[in-house]
């Protein structure tokens, strides 16, 4: 019996019994622990994996619709722009003015040029949402590289092109700036004149042709020199922007040098052409209307002879506006110029632009020079 008992102890003490027992009475409870443990880490990643998904999402939505918005608002920017242009164009005397338009004159040839560039803003912007997009691109890769490599990849070489991307995206934005900051929140623009007085339709002569030719593109040229400002600011915007990946190492056309601040100061000019010869005048003649309708203080006949005389004044005032406008516009470049450092003079850019004033407001100069010699009663007068 007692042979039988050790034989039973010695069985229950053994090695594999006791491996048995542990797993039984210990591993098992381990085994169930371990299998909630896994089902809650699961419950987790799960949660995380849909609160990181939804995260996205509403990350993507909002960049598609800040995209979508900014899209559009460029969009409606550039068509009120063009149809603005396209309407100056398009006034009430008709393209090409008063005489022959709309039958294949040179004036009516201008005009269809403007027209034919209506798509060009577009065009150029798009250019420039590219170059955003492929400066967004750049931005990351350099800011990669500078946590990689801080030494040698500066952060501002980053910041640089985040900068210049957002600027390129928002270009209607900041062509909208750059008007506002040379004429502030709107203008009163009266740069073509008041009028053309007379008429030499009767007449054969040489002054005659002159009078048409004159009449016919007048109105044309001006819409051309409004569309040419307008595509020349977009192109000088986006070159002002592209300017701030230099180092201040390369001066002027630096991000914070003169050229390069005279570069969007020459947008926001060309923008504002028309508004900007109204100031000018306003601050020349102390009122905004540049007078161009002329009246004989001491009429000839009466008749056909006042229009052929008051026809011919006319045509050379108009014609002198023109070289007017020509020089006012080459004097802001010159001025930009000078401001990059080359081979320029202020006093250049100082005489085009007043010169050119003067000779788009002659009518108001004349007016001027005759009550200073006190030959209002004899001479014409621009009203």
């Amino acid at each position: 019996m007692v042979i039988q008992f050790k034989r039973i102890k010695k069985t229950f003490l053994s090695s594999p019994f006791l491996a048995g027992f542990f797993v039984m009475a210990v591993m098992s409870p381990s085994q169930a622990h371990a299998s909630s443990l896994s089902s809650w880490v699961s419950s987790l990643i799960s949660a995380a994996s849909s609160a990181v998904t939804s995260v996205i999402s509403s990350v993507v939505s909002s960049v598609s619709s800040a995209i979508a918005s900014l899209v559009s608002s460029a969009s409606s920017f550039l068509t009120s722009a063009v149809s603005s242009i396209i309407s100056w164009v398009f006034s009430a005397s008709g393209c090409g003015g008063a005489v022959s338009s709309g039958t294949g004159t040179v004036g009516d040839v201008i005009c269809n040029v403007i027209n034919s560039s209506a798509s060009l803003p577009g065009f150029i912007s798009g250019i420039a949402y590219m170059m955003g997009m492929i400066m967004a691109v750049t931005a990351m890769i350099k800011l990669k590289d500078h946590v990689e490599n801080p030494s040698q990849t500066p952060i501002s070489a980053a910041v640089k092109r985040f900068v210049a991307g957002g600027a390129l995206f928002m270009l209607p934005i900041v062509t909208e700036s750059a008007e506002t900051l040379i004429i502030g929140s709107s203008g009163a623009a009266s740069g073509m004149g008041t009028g053309v007085s007379g008429s030499a339709a009767a007449s054969y002569g040489l002054d005659a042709m002159m009078v048409a030719l004159i009449v016919d593109i007048f109105k044309p040229f001006g819409a051309l020199f409004g569309a040419f400002g307008y595509l020349a600011g977009l192109v000088l915007t986006v070159i002002g922007i592209s300017r701030l990946l230099k180092t201040a190492q390369d001066g002027p056309s630096g991000p914070s040098g003169v050229g390069t601040i005279m570069t969007f100061v020459l947008a926001g000019v060309l923008f504002t052409l028309n508004d900007l010869m109204t100031a000018f005048t306003g601050s020349l003649f102390g009122d905004n209307d540049i007078t161009t309708y002329a009246v004989l203080a001491t009429p000839i006949d009466g008749g056909a002879i006042d229009d052929h005389v008051l026809a011919v004044i006319s045509s050379i005032l108009l014609f002198m506006m023109l070289v007017g406008w020509v020089s006012f516009i080459r004097g802001f470049f010159i001025l930009r110029d000078v401001a990059e450092g080359k081979q320029a003079s202020l006093m250049a850019a100082v005489t085009h632009i007043f010169g050119g004033a003067l000779a788009v407001n002659l009518g108001p100069l004349m007016n001027a020079v005759q009550s200073t010699f006190g030959l209002t009663s004899l001479g014409v007068i621009f009203t």
